[in-house]
C-alpha cells in the first residue's frame, strides 16, 4: 500500500505543477482581488437568494418573481461578460477536463473499462484523439 500512496502523492504534486492547475488558481486569485468581479458574484448570490425566497414563500407574487428573475438574468449576463470571471470559468473547465482524463486513465488501468462520457463513445478515435484507449 505504501507504493500506491507514494505514487498518489507524486500524482498530486504533478497536478499542482500542471499548467491547468496553476492557471486556474491564478485566475481565481485575480477574480477575488477584482472589486467589480467580487461585487458581481455577491449581486448574483443576492439575486438568486431573492428568487429562492420568493419561490419558497406561501403567497407567490408572480410580478415580484418575474422582476426578480429578470434581475437575476441581468446579473448573470454581467457575470458571464466579465473578462476575469470568464477566464476563471475557462480555467476551471480546463482543469476539470484534465482531472476527468486522469480519472479515466486510472479507471481504465484498474478495471479495464473505459468510462462513458456524456453521450458515450462515438467509436471514432479521430474525434477524441484515441484518449479513451478504445483502439
Amino acid at each position: 500500500m505504501e507504493k500506491v500512496l507514494n505514487q498518489a502523492e507524486l500524482l498530486a504534486e504533478a497536478i499542482l505543477e500542471s499548467e491547468e492547475y496553476i492557471r486556474m488558481r491564478l485566475s481565481e486569485q485575480a477574480a477575488t482581488k477584482d472589486a467589480e468581479a467580487t461585487r458581481l458574484v455577491a449581486d448574483y448570490q443576492e439575486q438568486r437568494s431573492k428568487v429562492q425566497d420568493l419561490l419558497a414563500g406561501n403567497d407567490l407574487d408572480h410580478a415580484a418573481l418575474a422582476k426578480a428573475g429578470e434581475e437575476l438574468e441581468a446579473t448573470e449576463a454581467a457575470l458571464e461578460a466579465h473578462p476575469l470571471l470568464k477566464t476563471m470559468r475557462d480555467a476551471r473547465r480546463d482543469f476539470s477536463d484534465m482531472m476527468d482524463k486522469v480519472n479515466a486513465i486510472i479507471q481504465y488501468v484498474v478495471t479495464g473499462e473505459v468510462p462513458q462520457e456524456a453521450g458515450g463513445c462515438g467509436g471514432s478515435c479521430s474525434s477524441c484523439g484515441g484518449s479513451c484507449h478504445q483502439q
